[in-house]
């Protein structure tokens, strides 16, 4: 059962900090071994000798990187502690695995999109017909990366339960969203200054003219709108003030805990 089955809204952020709390990896190491293995990620080489390829030569789709990221984070997290986790093998696994309590493994999920929010494929937010066709329990502990080109955008973690995917109504639809109250309620932010090297178009009023402005006098990072101290319009206050509050919803100062309800990123435009 979920742990969130029998409470009201307003308790969720009361049982995330329990379940973050209970686990056995600090939401800080979580965001440590995220940032080791993004500059891992944009390290790889393909090929050899004459005919090598690095990564950031080229535009892989977002789902090899989401990939390549997963495997390396496996991996640091056995090589740190080689007796207590390691990676998935089967399909029954999750991405990564708690060898002590399977309850503590955890599936990651990475979105390329200009935005803050992860999906699925259109498996997730399907029930199976049939028991045995469910590769492995969707519900549990998840780790969220957003990301786009080669910029860390946003790392949290929480829980997520099978019902909480909901699978786009087009018969050809081919993604599984999530329901907002799961961003709000049940994902944690893991909060820091890397969430500032984010694109300017990730943000909600920066349309593609304003972008193109700002591009213009060398703002392309939100951390570069924020220390902004030229002439500026009111279209670039206003900017600016968006920036701030996107400041201080995702990097300032790191918790561990909702300290109190959390209002939904409504400054975040998801394309």
């Amino acid at each position: 059962m979920s742990p969130y089955a029998t409470a009201s809204i307003d308790q969720w952020p009361d049982i995330t900090n329990q379940l973050i709390s209970d686990h056995p990896l600090h939401p800080a190491e979580i965001l440590d071994i995220a940032q080791v293995c993004w500059e891992s990620v944009w390290e790889t080489q393909i090929g050899s000798g004459s005919t090598i390829i690095n990564l950031i030569e080229i535009s892989p789709p977002a789902t090899v990187i989401g990939y390549f990221f997963e495997k390396l984070f496996a991996k640091e997290l056995a090589r740190r502690y080689p007796a207590e986790w390691r990676g998935g093998v089967t399909g029954n696994d999750k991405d990564l695995v708690c060898i002590a309590d399977n309850q503590k493994s955890i599936e990651i999920k990475a979105s390329g999109q200009l935005g803050l929010k992860i999906y699925g494929n259109r498996s997730y937010g399907q029930e199976a017909e049939n028991a045995h066709l469910v590769k492995k329990d969707k519900s549990g502990y998840y780790i969220t990366v957003n990301f786009y080109a080669n910029v860390l955008t946003l790392v949290r973690f929480g829980w997520i339960d099978a019902s909480d995917w909901q699978a786009q109504k087009a018969a050809t639809g081919q993604m599984a969203g999530l329901n907002p109250n799961v961003y709000e309620y049940k994902l944690l932010p893991l909060k820091g200054r890397y969430a500032l090297n984010a694109p300017i178009g990730l943000l909600s009023g920066i349309g593609p003219k304003l972008s193109g402005e700002l591009q213009a006098i060398g703002i392309r990072r939100v951390i570069d709108l924020i220390q902004y101290d030229g002439e500026a319009n009111k279209s670039l206050l206003k900017a600016q003030k968006i920036a701030l509050t996107y400041e201080d919803l995702f990097a300032k100062e790191f918790t561990e805990a909702f300290d109190e309800p959390q209002p939904p990123p409504t400054l975040v435009a998801d394309q």
